[in-house]
Formats: structure tokens, C-alpha cells, sequence
């Protein structure tokens, strides 16, 4: 570890368009931004923004005290998530939380169309929402904001954590602009996209994301290269993935 920290200390600071460019960085980078594109595409910023407008819809008697059980809920379980995370690894989390809020936006989808048969529906919508939102604290709400450094060393770390707070803060807006519009068009079904989406997000973290729980840098960088099937080629920038490839062979 203490050698590791030696051979960080001297490498070079990685740019933006060099993190962008270079191959070493495509795979992690490629992760990094879409573990963080699967936190808010996943709605529940929609929720978070217009859970009131959602709770009523919902048929809810008193949406404004479920809106601050939410708020409870959220910061409960964000709590748990830091108490568990090293226990049950990033991976296995954010697998749980998506599998979960996938599933909830179903059971929310099914409640809201069979509203207007089953008054009773208004429950099954409502308990769907607390445990959405449960299930993202879990795993995708705290979770990219951490992996991201745990993919990258000291030199591409600062431009990749822009890069993915960007892609962040980007996709909550279109999120917290658009979703009017399109439960406007897709009325009691608007779930299913995100339910459709989280799918999605699911088997990509199934299939490419690694587990960077108790793991250094240079065996998460293993991983990757693993998962490409070929050793790295090409011309290389002094960073610590190389230092530390130089250091093993010596």
C-alpha cells in the first residue's frame, strides 16, 4: 500500500481531453458515467421534484405528509447504505438497488392504471414510491459519487470526477424539465420507461461493472484489462496505471 501511495505521488496530472482520449481510461470512464447516467435516469429525481403532484395522482388523502416520509426515508436509508457498503461491497448494492427500483416502478405502473377500478390501488402506488425510493439509497443514490476515485488513480481522478458530476448534474435537468411533458403524454404508464431503463442499467452493471470493494487500483485495473481480452497497446502517458505496471515486472 505504502509503495502504491509512493508511485501515485509521482504522477502526472491527467487532463480532460487526455482522459477522454486515452485508451487506458475508455473502459473506467465509460462505467463511471453511466453508473451516475443510471442514478438519475432511473426517475427518481421525478419523484423527489414532483412527488406531491405524484402522491395526489396516486389518490393519496394527505400527499404533502407522504412527500416528508420520503424525505424521512431518504435520509434513513442513505445512513444504512454507509453503514453496509463496505460489508456487502458497491457492486452487489447498486445491483440490489436497481433490481428493486425496477421492480417498483412496475408495481408503481400497476397502481396508478388500475386506480380508477380498485380504490385500494392508492396503497400499493404509495408503499411502491417509499420503497423506490428505499432501494436507491441503498445502492445507485450514494454509490457513483464514491466509485468514480475508486476507478481512477491520482492523475485522472479530479477530470474524471468533473466529468461524471457533470454528466450528473446534466441529466438531472433534463429529468426535472422533461418529466412533465412526457407524463403529460404517457399518463399512468410514465414509469415504465424507467422501469424499462433500470433494466437496462441492471444487466450493464451485471455484465461491466467490477466490484472495487477491498481491491487496489492496479487489480481493478486488472479487471479491465481482462474484460477487454487483450493487453493494452499503443503509446502511454506516465501515469500510475503504468508506473504500477513497471514496478510488478521489476
Amino acid at each position: 500500500m505504502q509503495k502504491e501511495k509512493e508511485e501515485a505521488m509521482k504522477e502526472s496530472k491527467v487532463s480532460l481531453l487526455q482522459l477522454i482520449r486515452s485508451p487506458s481510461y475508455r473502459q473506467p470512464l465509460f462505467v463511471a458515467l453511466m453508473l451516475h447516467l443510471s442514478q438519475q435516469f432511473s426517475g427518481v429525481n421525478a419523484i423527489f421534484y414532483y412527488s406531491t403532484a405524484i402522491f395526489t395522482t396516486a389518490g393519496v388523502g394527505q400527499p404533502v405528509y407522504a412527500t416528508i416520509g420520503v424525505g424521512v426515508i431518504n435520509t434513513i436509508l442513505t445512513m444504512v447504505s454507509v453503514l453496509i457498503v463496505d460489508k456487502a461491497g458497491r457492486r452487489n448494492l447498486f445491483l440490489i438497488g436497481l433490481t428493486g427500483m425496477c421492480l417498483c416502478a412496475i408495481m408503481m405502473t400497476v397502481g396508478l392504471v388500475l386506480l380508477s377500478t380498485y380504490s385500494w390501488m392508492s396503497y400499493i402506488s404509495m408503499t411502491a414510491i417509499f420503497l423506490f425510493v428505499s432501494f436507491f439509497e441503498i445502492g445507485p443514490g450514494p454509490i457513483p459519487w464514491f466509485i468514480v476515485a475508486e476507478l481512477f488513480s491520482q492523475g485522472p481522478r479530479p477530470a474524471a470526477l468533473a466529468l461524471a458530476g457533470c454528466c450528473n448534474w446534466t441529466s438531472n435537468f433534463i429529468i426535472g424539465m422533461c418529466f412533465p411533458y412526457i407524463e403529460a403524454l404517457c399518463g399512468s404508464y410514465v414509469f415504465i420507461i424507467f422501469a424499462v431503463m433500470l433494466f437496462g442499467f441492471t444487466m450493464f452493471t451485471y455484465f461491466r461493472v467490477p466490484e472495487t470493494k477491498g481491491k487496489t487500483f492496479e487489480e481493478i485495473s486488472s479487471e479491465f484489462r481482462r474484460r477487454r481480452h487483450a493487453p493494452p497497446s499503443g503509446p502511454k502517458t506516465a501515469t500510475e496505471l503504468e508506473l504500477l505496471e513497471r514496478s510488478t515486472d521489476a
